[in-house]
This record gives C-alpha cells, structure tokens and sequence, in this order.
C-alpha cells in the first residue's frame, strides 16, 4: 500500500483516530526531528517529547511515541478527530521546504481534483451555504476569528493558514432572488506537492467545521 495514502479503505468513513495507519506514526517517532521541522515549519518540544504544530488560531501537540496528539490548551477535555489525526500526522511527514506558488486553484484544478473531489468527496461547502448563504458578514467573522485575512472576492471571504505552509482562500457568494448560495475553497497550487488529495479533502473537512463551530459559539455566547 502507498503510505501517502494512508485510508486502508476509501469507501469506509474512519471516526477512530486510533485507526491511523500504524505506519505513519513509526516514520513519525524515526525519522529525523530537524528534518520534519525545517520542511514543515515546525518545533519540537525536547521536554515534553511533542511536535508543536499551529491548525488554524491553535496549536496541537503530536506525540509520536505515543500516537497521541493533544490541543495545547485543553489537555485532553476536547476529543480530536481520525481526519485532524490524519491531517496532521501526514503534514508533519510530508510537508516540503517550498515557497508558495502564488496561484490560487480550485480543487477541481488540481491534479486528480476533478475526479476526486465528487460525490463522498466533495469539498465541505454545502454546509457552509446553509449557513451562511445569507449571513456574509458572519462568514467573514468565522473566518477572521480563526486567524483569517479578509480578501476582495464575492460577498465575502478570506484567507486562512490551516498549517504554516497551506493557505485555504474562501468566498461566499450570498443567496438572492436568482441564485442560491456558493460557496468557494481555493488553494495554493503547492498544496498537492504537501498533501494527497484525500487528506486535502479532510482538511477542508476540518476547516469547514472550525468555522461552522466558530459561528455556533458566536451564536451561544451573544444569546448568553
């Protein structure tokens, strides 16, 4: 089996993060610390024996010794997903030393995307119109809080750095009298030098998901 593509079986939904190909985390705990670091823009923590790695505006600790990853301000009170343990453990191990592309891509785009990105694997964005199909100025309040950067496109979007090496653009075009809404995720041509497209797929899963919680914590904190 290619270990770049680690899902065992596609047509199954993994929800265990203990289901993470084993092999993954052994080339995690041997390969060389300074190496993964450099090429994914990382640190490592000697003491606590954990790769630093910032998601979004947090930052997670990856125990490969272990097969443990923590978010660092919640010591284990927030259960993490199979697809932030996928996301996350492959980055470290595949990540290049690469500058940014400067091109800006659907995931139809990229190479494969056509093809992959359907049906099971559409990209995370009919959620998001639900959501946030009349509300752009709550999409965009999503996106800053994660640590985003408005941009000019649509009603709304922006720009965030999931992982230091990939930016994610989005842009939400609201729902009218003609139109219901659309929403679009745009990547720097680079990401498929960092990342197979399925855990591409799982990270805009993962982001979809930050934002859609930042919105409901919004919500519950105005009504408190």
């Amino acid at each position: 089996m290619n270990i770049d593509h680690p899902i065992k079986k596609p047509q199954r939904r993994f929800q265990d993060p203990g289901e993470i190909d084993p092999r993954l985390w052994e080339e995690c705990a041997t390969r060389d610390r300074s190496e993964i670091c450099v090429r994914a823009s990382v640190r490592f923590d000697l003491e606590r024996g954990c790769y630093l790695v910032p998601f979004l505006n947090r930052k997670y600790e990856v125990f490969p010794g272990e097969r443990l990853i923590e978010r660092q301000d919640s010591r284990g009170e927030e259960p993490l997903s199979f697809q932030l343990y996928l996301v996350l453990v492959t980055y470290l191990l595949r990540a290049q030393s690469l500058g940014l592309s400067g091109r800006m891509v659907t995931g139809a785009e990229l190479r494969g995307g056509s093809f992959f990105f359907r049906g099971p694997h559409a990209l995370f964005t009919e959620p998001l119109e639900r959501r946030f199909g009349s509300d752009p100025e709550g999409f965009l309040g999503a996106g800053l809080r994660l640590g985003g950067g408005k941009t000019d496109f649509g009603d709304a979007s922006f720009r965030l750095w999931p992982l230091p090496r990939i930016p994610l653009g989005y842009i939400l075009w609201s729902a009218d009298d003609e139109f219901s809404a659309r929403v679009g995720v745009v990547f720097d041509a680079s990401v498929v030098e960092h990342l197979a497209l399925d855990v591409i797929w799982a990270l805009v899963n993962e982001v979809g998901r930050a934002l859609l919680n930042e919105a409901k914590s919004r919500e519950q904190g105005a009504a408190g």
